[in-house]
């Protein structure tokens, strides 16, 4: 299991590593897309490149709700907008955070392996988010996933809740995926 350093708000690592991102994404359009973002339609690189530019649209407005995580080469690995919000759960209105625009580095989305590829980034960052809500005494944590990301969520134990693409980790669901991380971090097996 690799190992991710994480960042809360946009530092100088963050920016430095949305430029690095910038440019392997024009590399990779060059190389593997004749230059054309939409040669890569409904690929989960051409998902990156939208999110990438969503999430430097809205950096300084939203700088302390990013959520990032580094990786063993310091490279930025994955990258969110984090925000409190509130869902009705089981009839009551409970406070969360709500992860946003989550999204892999270019060289982790593209289909061609790359050098810098580490495996895990997306699930420790939503480690990460999760011990941070409970730190703030919040159990639940929300997202919306499109419909080619649902696996990777149900595969932690997020669940949708009415056909809109909302999906929520519970306390439970939530305490059994940390849990499980913790015995994959004590095997010790990297990728």
């Amino acid at each position: 299991m690799n190992n991710f350093r994480y960042i809360i708000g946009v530092t100088s690592e963050i920016q430095q590593g949305l430029t690095i991102w910038e440019g392997k994404i024009k590399e990779y359009l060059d190389i593997y897309y004749l230059g054309n973002r939409e040669n890569a339609k409904d690929t989960k690189f051409y998902r990156c490149i939208s999110k990438v530019r969503e999430i430097n649209n809205q950096l300084l407005d939203k700088e302390e709700f990013v959520r990032s995580v580094i990786d063993d080469q310091n490279l930025l690995a994955t990258i969110s907008i984090v925000q409190r919000s509130n869902i009705i759960f089981e009839n009551d209105f409970t406070p969360c955070l709500e992860i946003e625009s989550l999204t892999n580095s270019p060289w982790n989305t593209i289909n061609y392996l790359q050098p810098e590829k580490r495996k895990g980034a997306a699930t420790s960052l939503i480690e990460y988010v999760i011990m941070e809500g409970r730190s703030e005494g919040m159990n639940i944590t929300k997202l919306f996933a499109v419909p080619q990301e649902k696996y990777f969520y149900e595969k932690i134990g997020f669940e949708e809740t009415n056909g809109s693409g909302e999906m929520i980790l519970n306390r439970n669901s939530a305490s059994m995926f940390l849990l499980d991380q913790e015995q994959r971090r004590e095997s010790r097996t990297f990728d």
